[in-house]
């Protein structure tokens, strides 16, 4: 009786050390089926130094809730299948650093807007218009966020910033500094 070679290829499969081969083709395989649909540049939005003090929320809140309005009203524009309500009304907050923020409505859209928006460039088309007739920088790409999330924002020299985020349905949502000792959300003006 022989042993050696002979026994050992009854023993073990043939096929066992091409195991390994097979596994990283199909992994790579699997892999390429994963890769993301050409869209805009990914990369964090860069905001600008705050140059501008805050001021009264009487003065900040009109300024601010008038780029609100017409940002929806060219995001409306531009995909008029999908439409924006209040989410949530206009407040005021104070911070643990101590400044006061006052966060107008916040909107949210009737469905996803990453598809119809072309992976947001037609956001970035109907709003970066709107954003420069407000003393805003365009948006600057999408911000890398975990969870699925896409992300965009611009932030004024007053440090006040618009972000447009979307994992179905999408936000848009606004932070302000102002100055405002009592920060109380009596202060916003009845609209």
């Amino acid at each position: 009786m022989k042993t050696g070679g002979n026994m050992d290829r009854r023993t073990k499969p043939q096929w066992l050390p091409h195991v390994p081969a097979a596994l990283l083709v199909m992994g790579a395989t699997v892999m390429a089926g994963c890769t993301a649909p050409d869209g805009p540049v990914t990369k964090p939005s860069n905001a600008p130094v705050v140059t501008v003090a805050p001021v009264s929320v009487a003065e900040s809140f009109p300024k601010y809730d008038a780029l609100r309005a017409e940002i929806i009203a060219a995001l409306e524009e531009k995909m008029p299948d999908i439409s924006w309500t209040v989410d949530e009304p206009a407040t005021l907050a104070r911070l643990k650093d101590g400044r006061c923020m006052l966060y107008p409505q916040t909107m949210k859209s009737s469905a996803d807007i990453v598809e119809p928006s072309n992976h947001f460039a037609d956001i970035f088309s109907a709003g970066d218009p709107v954003l420069a007739q407000h003393g805003f920088p365009a948006f600057d790409g999408t911000d890398p966020v975990p969870g699925g999330w896409m992300v965009t924002r611009s932030t004024d020299p007053a440090g006040a910033t618009l972000t447009v985020e979307s994992k179905s349905p999408a936000y848009m949502r606004m932070s302000v500094p102002v100055d405002s000792p009592a920060c109380d959300p009596k202060e916003i003006p009845a609209g």
